[in-house]
């Protein structure tokens, strides 16, 4: 028997197996190609719209958490920054800065999800102050859902201590939304529009048309668009969702705005119940050719807070007049200056883990358990951080 190296044989099945690759994905993308006049005329993807502001006053809020092993437990930090940024023309007239702060510490229970709901209530803290104020926003920018998804909620609210932290989320989250939900776009027509900005649920409209037709979204779609995506569901499948939105969605493009509830329950098992009931819907869009491509999120439903085409054509004008230059890191001017002041360090963690044994101790607390709890191991907090 011959011996034959790895190497040799990874470049050898490479050589037989790169044409048919090839072939494939040829006749995939020409199959996008072939129907991607049908997704533009049928109203699934269109053009952002271009406007001009005289004034606009636009918010980003931003949160960022941080943690590291403790006591036993865990010592966590969450920090939440809200910037405010008014535009005239093409000149930043004012500018305005406030934050939240939380440092304390907990146990190991489901520590990444009790971490996102210090971060959604420092948030929500921070949006309930904005709504206090005599001058509200054009449009608030949140990088956060609007609710707790499924995937950030407990399966152990059986601990008090849990029960306890998730019930003080969900008493900030409903007193937000029953105080504001009225005086928030579209149920507002002259109310400032709050939006999520994330990468969520590429390819949810396709899916939506898909279970709804005509009724997913609300704005119009032309039957043969629909006929189209019910009929030809598989093949758009084998060809692959995400690469067929990822062809059509191009710089200055938009998808139409879908309902939530065409994706099915596991979209709506967010809390609070209320706002899921409310209705919320979302849209994709790419501003540059850099830039990534964006989901949307906000409040919106089929009878008293339907969005228009021209309504959804100015927010997303009013994104793209934010979004200053073409990159991939880079997000709405008020966003983007949020997520880099917020911070929440790890020198600030082990400081305060330092203070609280130095403190500890000047209490003369039994010293056999303090013995050697100045030695921890390293390991990686939420951020990537190795101490």
């Amino acid at each position: 028997m011959n011996s034959v190296e790895l190497s040799k044989e990874i470049a050898a099945a490479m050589s037989l197996r790169m044409p048919g690759t090839v072939g494939k994905i040829a006749h995939k993308m020409r199959y996008i190609e072939a129907k991607a006049s049908k997704f533009t005329h049928g109203g699934a993807i269109r053009s952002i719209t271009t406007l001009q502001f005289e004034r606009l006053k636009a918010i980003g809020i931003s949160s960022v958490s941080n943690w590291l092993p403790a006591f036993g437990g865990v010592l966590y930090g969450v920090a939440a920054l809200r910037q405010d940024v008014t535009v005239s023309g093409n000149q930043i007239v004012n500018t305005f800065q406030d934050s939240r702060v939380e440092v304390n510490d907990t146990n190991y229970l489901e520590t990444k999800q009790r971490l996102a709901w210090r971060e959604y209530i420092l948030v929500y803290e921070l949006l309930s102050e904005i709504f206090d104020e005599t001058e509200l926003p054009d449009i608030i920018f949140v990088d956060m859902p609007l609710l707790v998804a499924r995937g950030s909620q407990s399966g152990m609210l059986e601990n008090e201590e849990i029960r306890q932290e998730w019930e003080e989320l969900m008493q900030v989250m409903r007193r937000f939304w029953e105080r504001n939900t009225a005086r928030i776009f579209p149920a507002n027509r002259n109310g400032p529009i709050l939006v999520s900005t994330s990468t969520r649920y590429f390819g949810a409209l396709l899916n939506a048309i898909k279970e709804k037709g005509g009724l997913a979204s609300s704005e119009k779609l032309e039957p043969e668009l629909v006929d189209l995506i019910v009929q030809e569901w598989h093949k758009l499948q084998e060809v692959g969702i995400l690469r067929v939105l990822r062809v059509l969605l191009r710089a200055g493009k938009r998808t139409s705005m879908y309902f939530y509830d065409a994706l099915g329950d596991d979209v709506l098992r967010a809390e609070p119940k209320g706002v899921a009931t409310y209705g919320l819907v979302g849209l994709h869009m790419q501003v540059g050719i850099k830039t990534p491509v964006w989901q949307l999120e906000t409040l919106g439903n089929r009878q008293n807070g339907q969005w228009t085409s021209e309504d959804v054509d100015r927010m997303c004008a009013m994104i793209a007049y934010l979004t200053l230059y073409d990159n991939p890191k880079v997000t709405p001017l008020p966003l983007w200056y949020a997520q880099k002041l917020v911070r929440m360090p790890t020198a600030v963690l082990v400081n305060y883990y330092k203070e609280t044994l130095r403190l500890l101790r000047e209490q003369t607390v039994d010293a056999a358990w303090l013995d050697g709890m100045e030695i921890f191991e390293p390991e990686e907090t939420s951020q990537g951080d190795a101490l």
